[in-house]
């Protein structure tokens, strides 16, 4: 059975994803929404879900608005919630030190 893995791992584990690297850099300064991200950066739309979820999840991206676009349905945008992020590895432990955006709310949508 494998040992949980620390915020700082999951952190790391995340930023060598490709996808959520193009995510970050999409959606920083500017709110976009699932699908945007999905066409931009293009990805496939279930895979930008999911990564758009765990992203939120674990603080590297914000949900800065959300408004109804048929029929009741909702659509979030979101944006890159860190202004910097440096991890290493070092004497076999990871650590991370991550920087929060401090005007995400100037960037509601």
């Amino acid at each position: 059975m494998e040992a949980p893995i620390s915020h700082d791992e999951e952190i790391c584990r995340f930023m060598a994803d490709d996808y959520a690297s193009k995510i970050m850099s999409a959606t920083y300064g500017k709110p976009l929404s699932i699908q945007q991200i999905s066409e931009i950066c293009e990805i496939p739309i279930a895979v930008a879900y999911r990564r758009v979820s765990k992203m939120a999840n674990i603080g590297l991206l914000a949900c800065v608005g959300e408004e109804v676009v048929y029929r009741g349905k909702k659509e979030r945008y979101y944006t890159c919630a860190v202004d910097s992020l440096r991890y290493s590895f070092e004497k076999g432990s990871f650590s991370c030190k991550m920087s929060l955006m401090s005007n995400l709310s100037d960037l509601q949508k």
